[in-house]
């Protein structure tokens, strides 16, 4: 985990994106935790037993804070969750004079989210508590216009087709998929609004227009199976909640409707990640916000009939949970520091149960950092080589990711050059507006 096929990115880099993150983006964050749980003790008695644990929460966060601007050595996980000893045979084993500069900056970045959670776990009070809970309903709620407009053309989008048709379709929702993964509330600090609402755009014009974005374009390879699947069993492995779980949705949707899927299988965090990310508990509270009138702002554009459309499709999809026609589970190793080379080392039972779907849906920039390791790949090595063996004979996997980090394969021979004709090193790997789709039959 320490020493992957080419250089690690690391914080030690200077002017690196992993130093950013590390020094400014990670501060951030910690601050808006404390925020949170400042805001929650508010509304407790200062003499009971939540608000003393609340006091000791703070300090854990801060020394957490400290120790990464003075680039302490990592330390040991102090609480006794399930994934506790895992977490420390690695550290002991692969990062023992690892500071929070000089380890991988994919190990430390999940390593700050659990020992942010460690904070938390040791507590009686507190176990529960989800520090970005309410960045996650707020950011969803502002996302209002394309969940209308997505609930609008839903009936249309699976309605009896021929082949063709369907495969206008597909186009269609693979991109709204792939854009959804803009709202990353730990990267939002890079974009502005208009930012978020052109990458969540689901006009059909804006989506041609935002295609040549994709640096790396396999959908249509994507289709050639897709478009042969029949009742087959398709797993996503989930990035942030909010509106992209809603297009993750919309996307099972239709793969359920077109019976290419018998079942869709969600794969969540175990624990509060990476600020927005996924955990089972935020898809029944997605379904109850949608269904909730009050929810979304008051839009004089929004008709009756919007409002009935989204309640309709969010009723068949809590009807396809209750059938188990969509399942909703987590597993600690998505929360864990390696890279997923290590996913049949580490957790056999989940990848032999993934190994029989017939297609794994990795969404957004951790996954695709953890397919390929997050190391400096020369940009033209081939996807297939970038997952490694175990991963490239799983099974057909297909990462959808908007470029917000450093690590890319797959490009042509002089693509690299082409591409930073019209965009700088930062613009087109680490701030969202380009894109990947890269596929693999495994």
């Amino acid at each position: 985990p320490n020493n992957p096929p080419y250089p690690a990115y690391r914080a030690t880099a200077k002017g690196s994106f992993a130093e950013d993150s590390t020094i400014r983006r990670w501060p951030i964050i910690i601050d808006s935790a404390i925020t949170e749980v400042k805001e929650a003790m508010d509304e407790m008695s200062p003499h009971g037993p939540e608000y003393i644990e609340g006091k000791e929460i703070l300090k854990g966060i801060d020394t957490l804070k400290d120790e990464i601007l003075k680039d302490k050595p990592l330390r040991l996980i102090h609480d006794d969750e399930t994934d506790a000893e895992s977490w420390n045979s690695n550290l002991r084993a692969h990062f023992p004079f690892a500071t929070w500069f000089s380890g991988t900056w994919l190990f430390n970045e999940c390593y700050m989210y659990r020992r942010l959670r460690e904070c938390f776990c040791i507590t009686t009070y507190w176990k529960d508590f989800d520090p970005f809970a309410r960045q996650k309903i707020a950011t969803f709620r502002s996302s209002y216009t394309s969940v209308f407009a997505l609930a609008r053309k839903m009936p249309e989008l699976i309605k009896p087709m021929d082949k063709e048709e369907w495969k206008f379709v597909y186009h269609e929702l693979i991109q709204v998929c792939l854009w959804g993964n803009a709202t990353d509330l730990s990267l939002l600090t890079n974009m502005t609004e208009e930012d978020i609402k052109r990458l969540q755009a689901t006009e059909k014009h804006r989506l041609e227009e935002q295609r040549k974005f994709i640096v790396v374009d396999h959908i249509d390879k994507l289709w050639e199976q897709i478009e042969t699947l029949e009742n087959g069993k398709i797993e996503f492995v989930l990035d942030n909640s909010g509106f992209e779980v809603f297009v993750d949705l919309v996307l099972a949707d239709w793969l359920i409707q077109t019976k290419k899927a018998s079942q869709v299988i969600f794969n969540c965090k175990t624990i509060p990640w990476f600020v927005s990310d996924v955990m089972p508990k935020d898809v029944p509270i997605l379904f109850e916000s949608c269904l909730d009138p009050t929810f979304f702002p008051v839009d004089t554009k929004r008709t009756t009939e919007d409002v009935e459309a989204l309640e309709k499709m969010v009723r068949r999809w809590q009807q396809y949970v209750q059938e188990g026609q969509l399942i909703i589970r987590s597993h600690p190793f998505w929360c864990s520091g390696l890279s997923y080379w290590y996913l049949k080392s580490d957790a056999p039972g989940l990848y032999n149960d993934m190994h029989s779907s017939d297609l794994v849906i990795f969404k957004g920039d951790l996954n695709y950092r953890k397919l390929v390791f997050c190391c400096d790949w020369p940009v033209t090595t081939p996807f297939e080589e970038a997952i490694g063996k175990d991963m490239a004979n799983f099974t057909s996997i297909v990462s959808l990711r908007t470029n917000k980090a450093d690590p890319i394969v797959g490009l042509k021979e002089g693509q690299r050059e082409e591409i930073e004709k019209e965009a700088t090193y930062n613009e087109w790997r680490c701030s969202g507006k380009y894109a990947v789709v890269e596929y693999n039959k495994g």
